[in-house]
């Protein structure tokens, strides 16, 4: 077990060093794709206030419940508590498939949370409950979470722990729940008033992008091993 273990370790390690570079490879590789989702984002940044009107105007306590589940999927905690629970069910009970999904569950939360965390940090957006407006950035900031508006951490960690999942079956119809739970999470934090739309959508296709290149070098590498 002890043997496995230091295997997994040294493969975070690798995807570590190579998760970002890829990522902006794809990034630049897939241009017409990376200019439809810039696109995308900046036409969400001028429907931000009537968008989030819009959400914040459905009152009732079905709604109210629905986006309470959609704000407690994506705080991280049931992604930690998924990762020890798969990596380590699967590490004893030497189910590979079970112990990769666990593992990539918590690559994606870890490597896209970085993202996360250096987008709020140099942006200084404005959370919409302090009425600065959706314009309002800024800058550099480390410790005001008044001001960790830009990009979504909750839609970063719902899509990352839904692409991972989704990444692990076939079933289409079970892939479509995965993500209807993160897209659950981004509206929440709409209706909290919490984030912006341009900000689930950024942390959203953050997510999937890191989410996707960890996946990618995973085939990659059982390709390579298939080959050898």
């Amino acid at each position: 077990m002890g043997k496995v273990v230091k295997i997994d370790l040294k493969q975070i390690w690798s995807d570590f060093v190579r998760v970002y570079p890829t990522a902006l490879n794809k990034i630049v590789s897939r241009w017409q794709l990376s200019l439809v989702c810039i696109f995308i984002i900046i036409s969400v940044f001028y429907l931000d206030d009537s968008i989030r009107d819009f959400i914040i105007s459905i009152k009732n306590g079905f709604a109210s419940d629905v986006f309470d589940f959609g704000r407690w999927y994506g705080n991280g905690a049931l992604t930690l508590y998924l990762f020890i629970a798969l990596y380590f069910g699967g590490l004893f009970f030497k189910q590979y498939k079970v112990r990769d999904t666990g593992l990539l569950v918590g690559e994606a939360y870890i490597y896209s949370g970085i993202v996360t965390l250096l987008f709020k940090s140099l942006f200084g957006r404005w959370r919409p409950y302090t009425n600065h407006g959706d314009f309002a950035f800024s800058g550099w900031n480390w410790d005001n979470n008044d001001m960790f508006s830009f990009l979504s951490g909750h839609a970063a960690v719902s899509f990352a722990l839904s692409a991972a999942l989704a990444s692990s079956t076939k079933n289409i119809y079970l892939k479509s729940f995965y993500y209807l739970l993160a897209v659950i999470t981004c509206l929440s934090r709409i209706y909290h008033n919490q984030h912006w739309p341009s900000d689930v959508v950024a942390g959203a296709i953050n997510a999937l992008l890191i989410t996707g290149t960890l996946v990618s070098l995973r085939k990659r590498r059982v390709a390579a091993e298939d080959i050898v």
